[in-house]
């Protein structure tokens, strides 16, 4: 099959509407050609592009159209000539074509935008507002496969090499969000990086299409939740707060008649909010962080840890956010057998083409892992610190993000990664396991730090464990601590390498 279309494009008796018909022909006939013939087709688009633009243009279409799950990249070449040929027609077939609001031709057509306008995304960004106005569908996954192929094809993290390709669709994206009264800085938060941005505030600006929020609503669907109402309006509303938001996870999620996630926040925050904690719990401060949207999922993970040590140690043996002299004020202390524990919750940033695509890499080497730049920094920003002015036990607990900490990459730092090799010097020999030394090896971690935990939120919140982790004796602590830690967060123990 690749060598039919190889033949097509070499062809030289053939005119160029000859060879794009017979392409069409072979498309139709084969449905889904096989790795690598469409590079011959980018071939015969660059090749064609100035004798028939518009059959390129179509022929193009019709690719996206047949061929389930084809890489854009394949023509992606043929596409960027298409495109630099003649944009005016370009702009002129896809606003044809998005007119008739058909939701397979829309995203169909959407996977050619990225690189029809490859170096031309000025023109894309005239062009937005249109599509926007047009048919909104095509807009969103137009400029989401836009970001996307920013991300794949970039040579680093963040797309940052293609920064000054992002700013005019940025830019075009903030005026359509605003006129909708959404505030872009809202969408930003903290992000580094400016495709991060794009793609949030494009989310906000999806989520608003779509969805129109009744406050009353809001308000009463909070009140099904006692803890996380008397919390969340303790001294001034939730709603004021809520309604400073493009949208919040919160909001998203009252706005369901009922909601397991927020049935478990509220068991959360049953041994946290006023009256129920101790007298020193800053619950002004929670309130205000669960509010922020920049704040909220981590936020999220320190009342999650307290809830789950409350309920194993006590809530008078567990204390929020006290400060400890000249040194900083860790997220809980814990007071059990004679011993104090103070520990530190992190809930870690996702990778950028995680937050945009679902995509992220994961290094298997414990010395590359991302579990130990998350334990080294937070060693040097404030373990390390309690640690030598205190002289008391140091937890860190880490809550599972996708693309940057889970189980395995845990286990693989604190227990060594195992892989299989193959003895160079004997054909013969059959494979043997190997386990790499483990992460802790560097950055003296045991010296500072005596207890590594990680967990998760399960995905099925009806009921208890609600939650599932792992812990790490670091530096020989007494068993019965761990047991309990264990116990707190449903967890297996590893044992270090």
């Amino acid at each position: 099959m690749v060598w039919d279309f190889l033949q097509i494009q070499q062809d030289s008796t053939l005119s160029c509407s000859e060879k794009l018909d017979e392409i069409q022909d072979l498309i139709q006939n084969t449905g889904h050609p096989p790795s690598g013939s469409l590079y011959h087709v980018s071939d015969v688009f660059e090749d064609c592009v100035q004798q028939d633009h518009q059959k390129c243009l179509e022929t193009a279409y019709l690719i996206s159209e047949e061929v389930n799950g084809f890489a854009y990249t394949d023509i992606g070449r043929g596409l960027e000539a298409i495109g630099q040929t003649e944009i005016n027609a370009v702009n002129q077939f896809i606003q044809q074509k998005i007119q008739g609001q058909d939701l397979r031709a829309a995203c169909n057509l959407s996977k050619l935008v990225p690189r029809l306008y490859r170096g031309q995304e000025n023109e894309m960004a005239q062009k937005m507002h249109d599509w926007y106005d047009t048919y909104s569908y095509f807009f969103f996954r137009a400029i989401e496969n836009t970001l996307k192929s920013f991300l794949e094809e970039s040579s680093g993290h963040g797309a940052t090499d293609f920064s000054s390709e992002i700013q005019p669709i940025k830019d075009k994206l903030e005026d359509i969000a605003q006129s909708e009264v959404l505030i872009p800085d809202n969408a930003y938060q903290d992000k580094n990086y400016e495709v991060v941005k794009v793609a949030i505030l494009l989310n906000d600006l999806e989520w608003n299409t779509k969805n129109t929020v009744d406050w009353n609503e809001i308000q009463s669907n909070l009140s099904q939740y006692t803890h996380l109402d008397t919390l969340l309006n303790h001294n001034n509303s939730a709603k004021s707060s809520l309604q400073e938001h493009n949208t919040h996870p919160l909001t998203k999620l009252l706005k369901l008649d009922n909601s397991d996630k927020l049935d478990y926040y509220d068991h959360c925050l049953e041994l946290i909010q006023p009256g129920r904690g101790q007298n020193s719990d800053p619950n002004g401060d929670i309130r205000d962080d669960l509010l922020s949207r920049v704040k909220f999922d981590h936020t999220i993970a320190e009342v999650e840890v307290a809830n789950a040590l409350r309920r194993e140690f006590g809530i008078n043996d567990v204390t929020i956010e006290e400060t400890i002299p000249n040194t900083g004020t860790p997220d809980t202390k814990i007071t059990v057998g004679g011993e104090t524990i103070w520990v530190e919750v992190t809930f870690p940033r996702p990778q950028a083409s995680y937050e945009v695509a679902r995509h992220y890499y994961a290094p298997t080497s414990p010395e590359k892992s991302k579990v130990r730049g998350k334990v080294t920094d937070k060693l040097k920003s404030q373990i390390r610190d309690v640690k030598e002015d205190t002289g008391d036990l140091t937890t860190l607990v880490i809550k599972n993000e996708e693309s940057k900490v889970d189980d395995r990459m845990v286990r693989d730092y604190v227990e060594g990664f195992n892989g299989i090799g193959i003895p160079e010097d004997d054909d013969d020999a059959a494979p043997i396991i190997l386990t790499t030394d483990s992460g802790l090896q560097y950055d003296n971690v045991p010296d500072h730090l005596d207890i590594l935990v990680n967990y998760d939120t399960l995905n099925n919140l009806i009921g208890p464990p609600y939650i599932e982790g792992q812990v790490a004796n670091l530096t020989d602590v007494d068993q019965s601590i761990i047991d309990q830690l264990v116990d707190a967060f449903n967890a297996e123990e590893l044992i270090p390498r």
